[in-house]
């Protein structure tokens, strides 16, 4: 990485300027430092998988070869006089260095450094746990990126959330706030991290990413499940679910009208996600014996079905990506995917179309259904 002259500054970026560069890794830092305590939660392993169900048999490439994922090591760093600054919760260390294994970002070049200066910082009195993190301003990030840090604290820390005094959290949907309440976690205690924050505690307390983003490890479903599955809503749910984008802006099934008239005829009811608080949605899915969907974030809410409940997921062509298939495999669902009308790429093609609307071919969908259903 090039060195900037906001890097050059005879200052520290908790005044003036940026990191004075990078850090590879916690526990690398942790044995140089001298002062931060590294800790480990679970060693690295791996986690198998079954493979996908599909109507042709050929499975996407995308699933190919992903029976066998690496789950990486997890652990807490504590950081006496370390800062988190920006939106994503990156680390800075008590040297001014950007710690980069607990600074996830998705672009290439961290976004601390495509600017001039951070935001002035502030120092906050006591111990702060950081559970922001890339992408965490939305659903699957959030509980599956950023949530699972708080079993990290509650599991290592002598005296668990109560020994702390701040949580930095990503700001963005409802469910963040929903989540913290039923975690008993004081709104008083709560810093909503954005473009504009920077700040340096007393001792920063920082867990790991649970794993690889799009992978998330069974410790963390466990966590997930036996946390807030517990305080579902009191509601009776359809027993077979259609998760309908009607109301999303992309990634909508464009002969909707037709599908939901097959669904329908199976027992199906439709479901728009959010005209539903978390308490709900969570209720929703642990009374569901199928569910059929669009690849989009409510499906994110997997984490809540039975062990053995079937689930078809509809692609476009252009963007199948694979992490409800991983979060089945973690719960034990009977996973099942159908691909959309259109040309379909060559293997180790990836349109990465994110948006791209699906056009479900119906007899596809029929022989599909037929396979959810019949078991």
């Amino acid at each position: 990485m090039a060195i900037t002259c906001a890097q050059r500054l005879p200052i520290s970026s908790a005044v003036m300027g940026l990191p004075k560069g990078v850090t590879p890794f916690s526990k690398e830092y942790a044995n140089k430092s001298g002062v931060a305590a590294y800790r480990m939660f679970l060693p690295e392993s791996i986690c198998h998988r079954k493979p996908p169900k599909v109507v042709d048999g050929g499975v996407q490439w995308k699933f190919d070869g992903r029976g066998e994922e690496s789950e990486l090591e997890t652990f807490l760093i504590t950081i006496p006089r370390g800062r988190t600054a920006g939106g994503m919760g990156a680390i800075i260390t008590h040297d001014d260095r950007l710690l980069l294994d607990v600074s996830r970002d998705f672009s290439g070049t961290h976004h601390l450094f495509k600017q001039l200066t951070l935001p002035r910082c502030r120092k906050v009195a006591g111990r702060v746990a950081v559970l922001a993190s890339a992408g965490g301003n939305a659903v699957f990030h959030w509980l599956t990126d950023s949530l699972p840090r708080i079993e990290i604290l509650r599991r290592i820390l002598p005296g668990g959330l109560n020994s702390l005094d701040y949580f930095v959290v990503n700001s963005g949907i409802p469910v963040i706030q929903e989540s913290l309440a039923m975690l008993r976690i004081p709104a008083e205690k709560i810093i909503l991290a954005d473009a504009s924050t920077h700040i340096q505690a007393d001792e920063l307390i920082v867990p790991s990413l649970p794993g690889i983003s799009g992978n998330p490890p069974r410790w963390a479903c466990d966590f997930l499940r036996e946390t807030f599955l517990p305080q579902r809503a009191a509601l009776t749910p359809s027993p077979r679910i259609y998760i309908s984008r009607a109301g999303a802006r992309y990634r909508r099934i464009v002969n909707e009208e037709a599908v939901l008239a097959q669904l329908t005829r199976c027992g199906f009811v439709p479901v728009r996600l959010e005209e539903h608080s978390f308490a709900e949605q969570i209720a929703l899915f642990a009374g569901a014996e199928a569910v059929v969907s669009p690849h989009g974030a409510g499906l994110t809410n997997l984490l809540w079905c039975n062990p053995g409940v079937g689930v078809l997921e509809l692609f476009s062509p252009d963007y199948v990506n694979v992490c409800f298939w991983a979060i089945a495999n973690q719960v034990g669902l009977d996973y099942h995917y159908l691909t959309g009308s259109g040309d379909v790429p060559s293997a180790g093609t990836d349109p990465h179309q994110v948006q791209a609307n699906i056009t479900v071919p119906l007899g596809a969908l029929e022989y599909s259904m037929n396979r959810l259903l019949n078991r």
